[in-house]
């Protein structure tokens, strides 16, 4: 896969989910769990971010 399409790729899916976890919290019940299912898409989405810019790196 292209460089500038994966990075695309990434970034968009980002995008998708800290503004998919940012309206869940409006849309979902007030509960706990579901609240830490919207934090969670948004920290994923924000991990997914850092990790397509290459500002950190996994281990192998």
């Amino acid at each position: 896969m292209d460089e500038r399409v994966r990075t695309a790729a990434g970034l968009g899916g980002a995008s998708i989910l800290v503004v998919g976890g940012t309206l869940a919290t409006g849309y979902l019940p007030s509960t706990p769990r579901s609240q830490l299912l919207a934090g969670g898409l948004i920290v994923a989405g924000f991990a997914l971010g850092f990790l397509t810019l290459g500002e950190f790196e996994l281990p192998d």
